[in-house]
């Protein structure tokens, strides 16, 4: 079966919250045009107009949507797009998002219901902490309302997971982080190293590789002790780790160690190989001029591509180095220095306890 996976912008980076490390926005600010809107409705026919023609009207269609924040279309923007494909009955399409769930409603929650959405929801843990970071352009906290449009989506029975960024203080309290977890019953954990802007400056917020081995570490045990008391907590890098370790290959793409086309789609139309790199030196092109087979073959693909290996010093002789292969070049910054790599750090203690779970669990 064909397949094509893309992450849309609906919004480019429209948002109705100001995130003190929004990495979009610090993107976005890079390029000669930092948003182009709302997408149009000319703009997704050809969307799924080149769709339906990667396709060739018959295989799998994985679409998600960010920002900015991609709700700020508004909820008929996303029937739309659903109406539209609906009309190519031989694509199967898998929908997910990532919003902070603030303008989520009623009438929201059920539509992605509907459409089986999986959803994750930005919250950064416990009200101070999350409040400290993600505010309004007033400065007020969100925490209450990214939790009122989680009890709107379970009400629906709409799947999601919560996505934390990480940053230089909270990693000083991963205890409390799994405690508060535990204590709203959220089973699906993902955790993102915050990162520094474009220019290196992090802004005090940045996840540094001195606070990444500890918070992962102390997390892990945390996890360990509960999932030892039956608890189910699914957490994306401890289950990336234990796929690795039994011979899979790596769900998340910046630990494949080379980077691929992803097919970032901004609301003009305008496409990325990236969601770190939609700068205008690295766009492949427009919907309305290329197809997604032409934008592969682009000099900036093969450029974006080549240019991605990791050659620091500590990836010599790692004996992890096909559990991470030197990470997103993005990303590696929050654990890897020409002389140190803290996530060898936590593979060294989370290995070991890895292998006696998964075979107590087999036996």
């Amino acid at each position: 079966m064909k397949e094509i996976s893309m992450l849309i912008k609906p919004a480019s980076s429209l948002c109705n919250l100001r995130c003190r490390y929004c990495f979009y926005a610090d993107v976005s600010e890079n390029r000669d045009v930092a948003s182009t809107g709302v997408m149009t409705d000319e703009t997704l026919e050809t969307l799924v107009k080149r769709i339906a023609e990667e396709l060739q009207e018959q295989g799998k269609a994985n679409i998600s949507f960010q920002g900015g924040e991609p709700t700020v279309a508004g909820l008929d923007y996303f029937k739309k797009f659903a109406s539209l494909l609906d009309a190519h009955p031989g694509i199967e399409v898998h929908w997910s998002m990532q919003t902070n769930a603030t303008l989520l409603t009623e009438e929201f929650a059920q539509f992605l219901h509907e459409r089986n959405f999986l959803l994750g929801i930005s919250l950064d843990g416990y009200q101070s902490m999350h409040d400290s970071n993600r505010y309004d352009a007033e400065k007020k906290g969100a925490f209450y309302r990214v939790m009122k449009g989680i009890s709107l989506l379970e009400k629906a029975k709409v799947e999601y997971n919560i996505l934390t960024v990480v940053t230089h203080e909270l990693s000083k309290h991963p205890k409390a982080l799994f405690s508060f977890y535990k204590d709203h019953h959220f089973d699906y954990i993902q955790l993102i190293p915050c990162l520094p802007e474009l220019n290196g400056d992090t802004r005090g917020l940045a996840l540094l590789p001195e606070d990444y081995a500890s918070f992962y570490n102390t997390f892990f045990d945390c996890w360990r002790k509960d999932f030892e008391k039956g608890g189910k907590m699914s957490v994306n890098l401890f289950e990336n780790i234990a796929g690795m370790m039994q011979g899979f290959p790596p769900y998340q793409c910046g630990y494949i160690g080379r980077c691929t086309t992803q097919f970032v789609i901004e609301s003009n139309g305008d496409v990325y190989p990236c969601d770190f790199y939609c700068l205008d030196e690295k766009r492949l092109g427009n919907l309305n001029d290329l197809s997604f087979a032409q934008m592969r073959e682009t000099p900036q693909a093969k450029e974006f591509m080549a240019a991605s290996k990791c050659t620091k010093a500590p990836c010599e002789g790692c004996p992890y180095v096909r559990m991470c292969n030197g990470g997103c070049r993005r990303q590696n910054v929050c654990w890897l220095t020409d002389d140190i790599c803290a996530y060898r750090e936590v593979l060294d203690h989370i290995v070991p306890q890895m292998t006696s779970i998964m075979r107590r669990s087999s036996s």
